[in-house]
């Protein structure tokens, strides 16, 4: 009897190597739910948008670029920061293909990329404007 119970207290303690299928049905709810998750190519898309959406600063940089191309000075202006940190987030979003800069003498001027990840953007952005307005 109490060899039976050492064997069963080791066989209730023992760690698998590997993790074990689970024995129930899933059901159609989760499996529907599961198969909606984002692959991982869709993800990778998400992330210029996320890198905008979760920065205060650079949903405004958006907002602002969204009315036509401005200096970084004029941005600076607008957002009430310093050209340097301005700089800095336009760096991240050049980066990610949100904006694009081009050159006009010692200034360099910014504005919006093209693509529908930048488009839904503004549009997600805009919206969000309109609501807070109302």
């Amino acid at each position: 009897m109490a060899r039976d119970l050492d064997d069963q207290w080791e066989t209730n303690t023992r760690m698998p190597s590997e993790p074990q299928p689970r024995s129930r049905l899933v059901s159609p709810r989760v499996r529907n739910a599961r198969e909606t998750l984002l692959a991982g190519s869709a993800a990778a898309m998400l992330q210029p948008v996320r890198d905008i959406i979760c920065e205060h600063t650079r949903t405004q940089i958006v907002r602002a670029l969204s009315a036509g191309p401005l200096s970084v000075g004029d941005l600076a202006a607008i957002l009430g920061r310093s050209k340097s940190a301005t700089s800095q987030h336009l760096r991240v979003l050049r980066d990610s293909g949100i904006v694009s800069a081009r050159r006009r003498g010692r200034a360099v001027i910014y504005n919006l990329g093209t693509g529908p990840m930048v488009e839904v953007t503004v549009q997600v952005l805009n919206r969000a404007a309109s609501l807070g307005a109302a």
